[in-house]
């Protein structure tokens, strides 16, 4: 007898519609509403929105030492320095001599917050994720 070596055509047509049904899941997987692409682009949005929230809040907090140190007023030379470190992420405006306002935008959603040295002690209203 004769010994015979290979593989029949039928373990090559299952062996092809078992790669073609992983081909098709892993695209599955890749696209869509829930794949992973769609999730690393919000991921990467919100890491943006993050970012300028806490460029604010890290800003908002020097102005806030400021005003918790004994500075009552601030002028536009204090505000320019301030846009300089917010680097064009948010910007900062005297609201009135004495309150600052920085706001920035993120993912299409305005993000603000205020220090006000007018009250004793000075109060700051830090911003927040949008939601």
């Amino acid at each position: 007898m004769r010994e015979q070596k290979g593989i029949t055509l039928i373990a090559l047509v299952i062996t092809i519609i078992v790669l073609l049904i992983l081909a098709g899941v892993s695209i599955a997987m890749l696209t869509g509403q829930n794949g992973i692409l769609t999730r690393a682009n919000e991921a990467k949005q919100d890491t943006a929105v993050a970012e300028v929230v806490e460029r604010i809040n890290m800003e908002l907090n020097a102005v806030y030492a400021d005003a918790l140190s004994g500075r009552t007023t601030f002028d536009a030379e204090y505000v320019s320095d301030l846009n300089k470190n917010l680097a064009g992420q948010a910007t900062a405006v005297l609201t009135s001599a004495n309150k600052i306002t920085i706001t920035g935008t993120g993912d299409y959603d305005t993000i603000t917050g205020y220090v006000d040295a007018s009250t004793n002690p000075a109060t700051i209203d830090a911003a927040d994720m949008p939601s």
